[in-house]
């Protein structure tokens, strides 16, 4: 597949070449004075300009376009998988607690692991929350949120 800026240039390349050639030949058809040949060249070369800068400005645009599509999906897909970890990870911290009942009630654990355990679950809360607290997907608010830095 032809890549965004090979497609700009390869358009730019035959737009160019079929403009000098067609439009030198039609001038030296109907034109016969040099002076007049020379004040339409130079108003055929900034004609040239300006159709190729429309040109290039609406090839670049539709390119802009997709990417910026592309970009928003991939942040669709990073949001939908933070999400689903989020929901993972709290099914974990369920079971952690729901084990952590089940040994305190009867007794199985000693009360330094107990604690220990208490210890996890409480961390693992406050990662979990840190996931949550996630609203723009961004390098910089990422590690914002996973060190505990403030907004710059």
């Amino acid at each position: 597949m032809i890549k965004p800026y090979q497609r700009v240039t390869l358009t730019y390349l035959v737009f160019g070449v079929a403009w000098i050639f067609l439009s030198d030949n039609i001038l030296e058809t109907f034109v016969t004075s040099a002076a007049m040949l020379t004040t339409l060249q130079t108003y055929k070369g900034s004609f040239f300009v300006i159709i190729t800068s429309i040109l290039l400005y609406f090839l670049t645009r539709r390119m802009w376009f997709k990417i910026e599509a592309r970009e928003l999906e991939k942040e669709a897909v990073f949001i939908s998988t933070m999400r689903a970890v989020q929901h993972i990870l709290n099914n974990f911290l369920n079971k952690m607690l729901f084990f952590k009942l089940v040994a305190a009630e009867k007794q199985s654990l000693p009360p330094e692991i107990v604690e220990h355990y208490d210890n996890v679950i409480d961390e693992t809360t406050k990662q979990i929350k840190k996931l949550s607290d996630i609203k723009e997907i961004s390098p910089k608010e990422i590690e914002r949120v996973a060190y505990d830095k403030e907004a710059t």
